[in-house]
C-alpha cells in the first residue's frame, strides 16, 4: 500500500493525462454550454480514477473583463469544502488520543456549561437546559444545535443578536472570540436531536486551535497541507498567487453575468493580509490539484506520499460512517435521501439517484459552487469548480459527476 500511495503521488506531480481526450467530449459539451448560457465564467474539470488523472481541464475565463483564461491550476474559494480538512485536522487529534468523539465540548472550552436551548413561544423565545452536554461528535456531524439563520431562519433575531447572522462571520478578530459568542448564543435544538448545518465547524476550528496551542492555520499547515505538498491552499493568499484567484460572478436578470460587488459582499477576504481570524466554516481557497492530494490521502487510506499517515484507517472508518442514524439529513430546509458522516455527506441507496456514485461514497460541496465526490468501489475522484454566487448549480454539478460515472464505466481504464 505504501508503494502504490508513493506511485500514485508521483503520478500527481507529473500530472499525466491517460486518456484520449474525446472520451470526454460530454463534460466539454456541458460546461462550454453552460458557458454560453452565461450560467459560469469558466471553470476546472478534475477526474482521477484508479491512481490516473484521466481529466484535467479548464473551461472559459477566471476573469471575463481582463479576458484571463482559465487556468487548471487557477486558485477558487472552497468555502465549505474547507469542513473536511478541520474534520480530518479533528480526527488527526482523535488518533493520537489527546481528545476522544464523545468528549463534552467544555471540557476544553467552559464557556459552553452555561449554554441554554431556545424554544419559540409566541413572538419570542424561550430558554431552556440542555438536556445533555454537545460533544465532539455532535459538532463534527452537525448534530450540536448550533447551526445558522439560513438553515433555522425562525431564529434569525437570535443569529442577529449575537452578531452570528452573516455567511462568514469576517468581523470577528479571530475564532476565539466568535466561538465565545456561539456558546453565549442558546442553542437553535437539543444536542442530538437533528442534522442542523451550521457554525459548528468553527467550533472545531478553535477546539484545535485550544488542544495544539496553535492557530488553526499553523496546524493545518503542519499537519495535513505540508505532508500533502498542498502549495496552493491558504486561508490568506501570499502576493505572488493573488492573481491567481478566480473572480466570482452572478447572473443579472438582463441574463449577464456581472462580477460581484465586494463592497456588498466581502468575498475577497483571502486578499486580506495580517489577519488571525481563521473560518473553518469555509475559509480556505485551493485549486483542484491541490484538494485532489487530500481526497487521494482519503481514498489510499489515510496515506500520504512516503508512506506518512495523515489519519488512520480506523478513524477514517468512522469519518465514513453514518452518524445521523435514522434521523433525516436536512439540508437548506429541505430532507435529503443521503447521510452525513463526520464532516461529509454520504451517499445511500436513495441517494444513488442523483449521481449513480456507489453506496457509502462521500461528497460536499462550497457556496461557490465547488464540488468533489469519492466513489471508494469505482476508485474514482471528480471535482469540479466554478465561481459563482448564490449557490444555483447543484444540479449542474450532479450531472457532471453523473456523466463522469457514466464514461469511467464504458471505458473501464485499468488499474496502474
Amino acid at each position: 500500500m505504501i508503494f502504490r500511495s508513493f506511485f500514485i503521488f508521483t503520478i500527481l506531480t507529473s500530472l499525466q493525462i491517460c486518456v484520449i481526450a474525446q472520451n470526454f467530449n460530454p463534460i466539454d459539451s456541458i460546461i462550454n454550454a453552460e458557458i454560453s448560457q452565461k450560467n459560469t465564467a469558466g471553470g476546472v474539470a478534475l477526474v482521477f480514477h484508479k491512481g490516473k488523472v484521466v481529466l484535467d481541464k479548464a473551461y472559459g475565463y477566471s476573469d471575463i473583463s481582463a479576458q484571463i483564461p482559465m487556468q487548471t491550476n487557477s486558485i477558487f474559494r472552497i468555502a465549505s469544502m474547507t469542513k473536511a480538512i478541520v474534520s480530518i485536522g479533528v480526527l488527526q487529534l482523535v488518533d493520537r488520543g489527546i481528545i476522544q468523539l464523545d468528549d463534552p465540548i467544555e471540557k476544553y472550552i467552559p464557556v459552553f456549561s452555561k449554554q441554554k436551548v431556545a424554544i419559540i413561544k409566541g413572538e419570542g423565545f424561550e430558554l431552556i437546559d440542555k438536556t445533555r452536554s454537545i460533544t465532539i461528535r455532535d459538532l463534527l456531524s452537525h448534530q450540536s444545535g448550533i447551526s445558522s439563520s439560513d438553515e433555522f431562519p425562525k431564529y434569525k433575531n437570535l443569529f442577529i443578536q449575537y452578531g452570528l447572522d452573516q455567511g462568514m462571520n469576517l468581523g470577528f478578530k479571530n475564532l476565539e472570540e466568535e466561538v465565545n459568542q456561539i456558546a453565549a448564543m442558546p442553542l437553535v435544538h437539543q444536542p442530538g436531536a437533528r442534522f442542523s448545518y451550521g457554525l459548528s465547524t468553527n467550533v472545531l476550528g478553535r477546539l484545535i486551535e485550544i488542544v495544539s496551542q496553535q492557530n488553526l492555520d499553523h496546524y493545518l499547515q503542519k499537519n495535513i497541507l505540508m505532508p500533502l505538498e498542498m502549495k496552493d491552499t491558504y486561508f490568506y493568499l501570499p502576493d505572488e498567487k493573488k492573481n491567481r484567484l478566480v473572480k466570482t460572478y452572478f447572473k443579472t436578470t438582463a441574463n449577464q453575468l456581472e462580477e460581484v460587488d465586494t463592497a456588498l459582499f466581502p468575498i475577497n477576504y483571502p486578499l486580506q493580509k495580517e489577519r488571525q481570524y481563521f473560518s473553518a466554516i469555509g475559509g480556505l481557497v485551493s485549486t483542484t490539484h491541490d484538494y485532489l492530494k487530500f481526497l487521494n490521502c482519503l481514498l489510499n487510506e489515510g496515506i500520504a506520499s512516503k508512506g506518512k499517515m495523515i489519519i488512520s484507517k480506523a478513524l477514517l472508518d468512522q469519518f465514513w460512517t453514518n452518524q445521523l442514524g435514522n434521523k433525516t439529513f436536512i439540508f437548506g430546509g429541505f430532507p435529503s435521501p443521503n447521510n452525513f458522516g463526520l464532516g461529509v455527506g454520504l451517499t445511500t441507496p436513495k441517494g444513488q439517484s442523483m449521481n449513480n456514485a456507489s453506496v457509502g461514497s462521500f461528497f460536499w460541496g462550497g457556496a461557490f459552487n465547488t464540488a468533489y465526490m469519492v466513489d471508494k468501489q469505482r476508485e474514482l475522484i471528480t471535482l469540479y469548480f466554478f465561481q459563482r454566487t448564490p449557490f444555483v448549480l447543484p444540479p449542474l454539478l450532479s450531472k457532471l459527476e453523473k456523466t463522469s460515472i457514466q464514461i469511467i464505466d464504458q471505458y473501464q481504464y485499468a488499474r496502474p
